[in-house]
């Protein structure tokens, strides 16, 4: 009988320095949020949002780095349609809108971070989805979508685009627009891991994949070796190990939460084919999201 091949995982979490607290989606009255701009980065920095980047439709939104002493400020917009966040965006003021590639190429000229906003609540379809393959993240945690019209959800569609073997990272996020009746935010973020806080070494850990997304659970470790992936986190009750290919995969349980675990995929009935992702449930039921540890490929 031959010997079962164990793929090599890469892991996106090799970066050192410090875990900081990200929000990349909301509204201001610069475009149709409901509090001024100012107000809406106080909102975040008082709940310890360590990086924050406003993102009005059409509009990139700046402020004076001063205003918020230890937070960092990032350009950012999202484009009106198709919907797309441009993180590290080098213009200001309102952008032209100009169609879906011409969008991606200028982003790819600002040496931007280009986010597909809300699939789910956007109806995209698996051609909408490979069209905007050049994409560097997929929103998959809407935290407005989900309580205004249950559509914040898009984790299956960012499954379909890794067993097709696109390389997309994922996003959390509130996309609050600050509406009486709705919480005003803490619903959805990304936590990225870098040296400094500084604007090029977010945009280098958020193109390398250090960081992940969550509601609420943290991820405090990554490490992996063949057959193993081992985890720190907050105190957690589920982990779910999500592979490509049949069979693939397992869900690990607690009745007391935990804060170390082991995945040992060596003797799962079908190894990871392209990729194997964490998502860690807490008590409350709230997730977090793993960026996909994807297998190496060309040689051992």
């Amino acid at each position: 009988m031959a010997k079962k091949r164990i793929p090599t995982l890469l892991n996106p979490y090799t970066r050192k320095g410090r875990w900081y607290k990200g929000a990349f989606h909301f509204h201001s009255t610069n475009s149709d949020g409901k509090i001024s701009p100012r107000e809406a980065v106080a909102n975040y920095a008082r709940r310890g949002y360590r990086i924050v980047a406003p993102s009005d439709h059409g509009f990139t939104t700046l402020l004076p780095q001063e205003w918020f002493p230890g937070v960092l400020l990032i350009r950012n917009l999202e484009i009106c349609w198709p919907h797309l966040l441009h993180i590290g965006a080098r213009s200001e003021g309102k952008w032209k809108e100009e169609g879906l590639m011409a969008s991606l190429r200028r982003i790819r000229r600002e040496g931007g971070f280009a986010v597909h906003c809300h699939p789910a609540w956007s109806d995209a379809t698996w051609d909408d989805l490979v069209r905007t393959r050049p994409v560097d993240a997929v929103e998959i945690c809407n935290h407005f979508c989900e309580l205004e019209n249950a559509t914040g959800y898009s984790v299956e569609r960012w499954d379909m685009l890794l067993q097709s073997g696109r390389k997309v990272w994922c996003f959390a996020t509130d996309d609050t627009h600050f509406n009486l009746g709705f919480p005003p935010c803490d619903g959805g973020w990304v936590e990225i891991r870098c040296p400094r806080l500084t604007r090029d070494d977010v945009m280098k850990s958020l193109k390398a994949g250090s960081f992940y997304a969550s509601q609420g659970p943290r991820l405090l470790d990554l490490s992996v070796r063949r057959g193993f992936v081992n985890l720190r986190s907050s105190p957690v009750t589920e982990l779910r190990a999500v592979a490509d290919g049949v069979g693939s995969g397992q869900v690990y349980t607690s009745r007391v939460p935990r804060t170390a675990w082991t995945v040992d995929y060596r003797g799962w009935w079908c190894q990871p084919r392209r990729y194997l992702r964490i998502e860690l449930k807490d008590a409350r039921g709230r997730v977090a999201w793993s960026n996909p540890l994807f297998v190496r490929t060309g040689g051992k």
